[in-house]
């Protein structure tokens, strides 16, 4: 069978085996959402299906990809600023357009699903009921916030790796280390600390891939990193009362997801060759290309999905299955594909929509206003995650915050092109 040529359509020097691991991510955990996503009872409520469902457990020691995710979108964020900076453009301009990409997105997703639960409170669902299912929408934004904020790190953080590496790592490390002693020794609420140490350093491996040193070092190095990383998990979950569901350790990240990015670092470097050439059969490329374009949309979009599909089947009367029964595992095929459904129509709808009111930034902004701005979308986004779509005010509060963040940005590129 004659190769595919994919010269034409693949940009110079990109490296198709981290799009297919960013593609690969993305279904997995739309996936788990919609399986997590447990409503039953009389009066009916919301709550996580599969917490402490003993399979799901073990399935995480290989399943929970986020760190993967996070070392991928190191590897894009660095090569993003080093062409920005061949081109001469500044931090603020990565920042300030990286930040746009994804606020603008999220703020349209936010909007649409907090109407859809306005639409729910205004024909009599239970207050209850619609708090409950409201924070269950809202908890995939802690991605959104947390990749916000290591995007726009990600200059600084370049600058650390290229003339401090291995101090770097070391200090990241090193704090992450004291953030979880001193919480499991006190209790002191300060654990959300390492949503900057840790993923700040499973972001930097990601640089570490992209420059090949991983890539350099010999089969029995990583094998010897995935076994240590995995003994050390082992150890954290046996003999320091660690979760042994690597999804109990997500939110803040604790240790266990340090040394799990060690390990995908590592697995990820191994399985590179074999994702390359998987990307030379034409079918798995457009498959893949296609998941890359619409990725974004499928993630912010899939939550609102959810949402329609419950509202549908609540006002036709269908019933919801207990939770983890028979009949729930029978229904879960049609909820997923029905979920599904409703995505691919948001991919069709939402980016012709996107185009119409946004276009790319041009110009320059200073850098303190971008970060200004990036942090008061992350607050935004932040507000919508913490209180969850209910009560509608503090929604449109959080949408007032990313609008002002996106206006203020636009607003300061357009003078600039006027003067």
């Amino acid at each position: 069978m004659k190769e595919p040529d994919t010269a034409a359509r693949v940009p110079a020097g990109r490296d198709l085996s981290i799009d297919f691991v960013r593609a690969i991510c993305l279904p997995i955990v739309v996936v788990l959402h919609a399986l997590q996503m447990g409503i039953g009872g009389d009066p009916l409520e919301t709550f996580n299906a599969l917490d402490g469902y003993p399979p799901l457990a073990t399935v995480t020691w290989g399943g929970m990809i986020m760190p993967m995710f996070f070392i991928a979108g190191g590897f894009a964020g660095l090569i993003t600023w080093r062409r920005i900076r061949e081109r001469q453009g500044s931090a603020s301009d990565y920042i300030r357009t990286r930040t746009l990409r994804l606020l603008r997105p999220t703020l349209l997703a936010v909007a649409a699903t907090g109407a859809l639960l306005a639409v729910f409170a205004v024909f009599g669902a239970d207050d209850g009921f619609l708090g409950g299912f409201a924070h269950r929408l809202a908890e995939p934004l802690w991605f959104i916030v947390v990749y916000l904020a290591l995007t726009a790190a990600v200059p600084a953080m370049a600058w650390l790796y290229e003339r401090h590496r291995w101090s770097t790592f070391a200090g990241l490390a090193a704090g992450a280390v004291v953030v979880d002693v001193v919480v499991r020794l006190t209790g002191w609420p300060i654990g959300y600390l390492n949503w900057a140490f840790i993923w700040l350093f499973v972001q930097s491996l990601g640089f570490l891939v992209l420059d090949g040193w991983l890539a350099k070092r010999p089969l029995w190095w990583h094998v010897l990193v995935i076994a240590c990383s995995y003994a050390g998990i082992g150890a954290l979950v046996v003999f320091a009362g660690y979760s042994g569901d690597m999804l109990g350790n997500l939110n803040p990240p604790t240790l266990v997801i340090l040394l799990l990015g060690f390990a995908q670092a590592s697995i990820l470097t191994l399985l590179q060759p074999a994702f390359r050439r998987l990307m030379q059969i034409q079918g798995v490329l457009v498959g893949i290309g296609a998941l890359g374009i619409y990725g974004f949309v499928i993630y912010l979009w899939h939550t609102f999905a959810m949402g329609l599909v419950a509202g549908v089947q609540q006002a036709v009367g269908l019933p919801f299955p207990e939770p983890l029964s028979s009949g729930w595992w029978i229904t879960r095929p049609f909820w997923i594909l029905a979920v599904a459904a409703v995505v691919v129509l948001c991919c069709v709808v939402v980016p012709k929509l996107e185009g119409i009111l946004w276009r790319e930034p041009e110009g320059s902004v200073s850098i303190w206003l971008a970060w200004i701005m990036t942090v008061v979308g992350s607050i935004g986004v932040g507000v919508v995650l913490l209180f969850g779509y209910v009560p509608f005010w503090q929604t449109a509060a959080g949408l007032a915050l990313m609008t002002m963040a996106c206006v203020a940005l636009e607003l300061n590129f357009r003078s600039r092109k006027v003067e």
